[in-house]
């Protein structure tokens, strides 16, 4: 048995569905996975758009509020706002008024494409590089 257990805590994330692209979340997942003393979790985005084809939007957000529900801080890819907002702007509702995570927006493409809603909504907004996101979770994290 050794007694070298890393005793780092384990934060539990919530993917925005912005990291819905295959790559980016793959590279995100790799990314903080290879930060010594860092561990996480969290589920892979939701890619069911059933929800929100369907007009059903109150159970889109509740499906949003529930998987956040139990999260430490929720990371948003930034920069794709046009494509995702119905999605964001629920997600970022049930961020800061219902569930009161913290959200955290990584700019892996250029800051100028990150959208005002967002920049007034994320307790940080961090560029592509490991230590700043790892930094940003480690500081706003909120554990129960």
């Amino acid at each position: 048995m050794s007694l070298n257990r890393d005793r780092s805590p384990l934060y539990q994330l919530y993917f925005s569905r912005t990291w819905s692209h295959e790559e980016a979340y793959r590279e995100l997942r790799t990314l903080l996975g290879g930060r010594e003393g860092f561990r996480f979790a969290g589920t892979p985005p939701s890619a069911d758009e059933s929800l929100s084809a369907t007009g059903r939007e109150r159970e889109l957000y509740e499906a949003i509020r529930r998987r956040m529900k139990h999260c430490h801080a929720v990371l948003l890819l930034a920069g794709v706002y046009p494509a995702y907002s119905n999605w964001i702007n629920k997600e970022i509702i049930a961020c800061k008024e219902e569930v009161n995570k913290p959200l955290i927006a990584i700019e892996r493409f250029e800051p100028s494409m990150t959208s005002m809603i967002v920049r007034q909504n994320a307790d940080a907004v961090v560029g592509w590089q490991a230590d700043e996101i790892v930094n940003a979770i480690k500081r706003l994290a909120r554990f129960g």
